[in-house]
């Protein structure tokens, strides 16, 4: 177990009492304003100099993320396009590969990083327990950086899960589309899909598929459950934010979710349900074998699996929708960069995470596959412009407006991968529904308790 270190007390800004003081400043000395504009103009521009000096100084910068990404990911999405816009800093990268590299081993070894990165499923599950996360509220401001042309459910929502702090910015994110098997749409006869379907179009479709020919069982559509558990539209949270204990048994939301998104896949399955996918992997690969007509997932497939479905003739749609929440898809899925608190020169740092959110940075990753997570319709045009399947209808995952994302805290991944094991028990027969709900309840109180037992308190504060 990790060694725990004392968590520092981060002061409120008091933006108030400054401005109050600053106006009676001004009152008191209206007569002197030109000197004091002089005075201001003078502060910016020597701000800016040593901005424009630090990025020109030589820095080493060292990244690393416990999702095990391959260095040559990483130098494709982060490192080269850093290293081209700071000549003179070096990037590094430490990948996990196994025992020695885990974030656990990497703080209790003391070896030094610069910056964490992961999605939204593990990002503060990791990060708060070993307390590396710094908070980046002064320094964003010091440095310019514009909050508000990212997209508000990719910032805001995390920000809220620790009391408004800045422990990281999202530098691409997903959100769910519809993708679909042409060849099996044409196969039997159906016609293809149209943005804008909802959750009982898809099923109306998945049965038409659906059914046993020449000996092969074919499915209209089998979930994603991972996906649609860590991005429900209902946006509904795994824990209480107040009292830290599981929803899946006491927010109604949860039962319309399985009742809507869990059961029905089952039921349209029929006579095939045993041939249902038991996991992701399996999902897509029934659908790249033209096996399963429709998948619900995240864009960024294409790109993790281009070899294999250059071999599928395939598009996208927008996800579907729910009747009581028309327009809205699903929560999107982030991931989030942050300055540890071991960085040697933060503001370096911050003026790299600065630039991987600008419109020129963010055009790169969209034209990549990446989703963009800034509001810029020119950087969203440019969407899987570069990826080999620029026909694809990449516009699909910006025809929904995202649904709001509600607490998730450093227990949501862990919440959320016991509550997708019991979906998967309801979709395939083996236990009721009530029964599921009450068993992941359970479950969940005891890994809560064992987590919460084993961390300092104020990682929930």
């Amino acid at each position: 177990m990790v060694k725990l270190r004392k968590t520092k007390t981060y002061k409120l800004w008091t933006f108030g009492a400054v401005t109050l003081a600053t106006l009676a400043l001004a009152a008191g000395c209206s007569n002197k304003g030109t000197t004091t504009d002089a005075g201001n103009n003078k502060a910016e521009a020597e701000k800016a100099s040593a901005v424009e000096q630090q990025s020109s100084e030589p820095v080493e910068l060292v990244f690393y993320s416990q999702n095990g990404s391959s260095e040559a990911f990483f130098n494709e999405v982060y490192g080269d396009k850093i290293r081209k816009k700071f000549p003179n800093y070096t990037i590094k990268y430490i990948q996990r590969t196994g025992p020695g590299t885990l974030l656990a081993d990497m703080v209790s070894s003391k070896t030094h990083f610069d910056f964490y990165f992961n999605s939204v499923y593990g990002f503060l599950y990791e990060v708060l327990p070993v307390e590396i996360q710094y908070d980046m509220t002064d320094l964003a401001k010091k440095h310019g950086v514009d909050l508000s042309k990212l997209e508000p459910a990719a910032i805001e929502g995390f920000r809220n899960d620790v009391g408004g702090k800045l422990f990281a910015l999202p530098i691409h994110q997903d959100v769910l589309v519809t993708l679909y098997h042409k060849d099996l749409f044409d196969k039997f006869g159906i016609p293809h899909l149209k943005d804008g379907m909802t959750w009982d179009d898809l099923y109306a479709v998945s049965k038409r598929i659906t059914r046993n020919e020449g000996g092969v069982n074919y499915v209209g559509y089998a979930p994603m459950i991972d996906y649609l558990v860590r991005m429900n539209p209902y946006s509904i949270p795994n824990l209480d934010k107040d009292t830290l204990k599981p929803t899946i048994n006491t927010d109604a939301k949860w039962k319309t979710f399985f009742e809507k998104l869990i059961v029905p896949p089952g039921e349209v399955a029929g006579a095939a349900r045993g041939e249902l996918p038991k996991d992701a992997v399996q999902v897509l690969e029934k659908f790249i074998a033209g096996q399963q007509a429709m998948v619900v997932y995240i864009p960024q497939v294409v790109k993790s699996w281009a070899d294999r479905f250059k071999q599928v003739k395939f598009d996208f749609v927008s996800a579907p929708t729910l009747p009581d929440r028309k327009g809205v898809g699903s929560m999107p899925y982030p991931v989030y960069l942050g300055i540890t608190q071991m960085a040697k020169n933060k503001d370096a740092a911050m003026e790299v995470l600065k630039f991987l959110i600008s419109d020129e940075a963010q055009t790169d990753l969209a034209k990549k596959g990446l989703m963009p997570v800034v509001k810029s319709d020119s950087v969203k045009k440019a969407y899987g412009t570069d990826t080999g399947f620029q026909n694809l209808n990449w516009g699909a995952a910006f025809y929904n407006q995202a649904a709001p994302v509600p607490y998730k805290g450093p227990m949501d991944g862990m919440v959320g991968d016991i509550y997708r094991k019991y979906a998967y028990e309801v979709m395939f027969g083996t236990t009721d529904m009530n029964t599921a709900l009450r068993k992941a309840e359970e479950e969940t109180i005891k890994q809560v308790e064992d987590f919460r037992a084993k961390v300092n308190p104020n990682v929930f504060k």
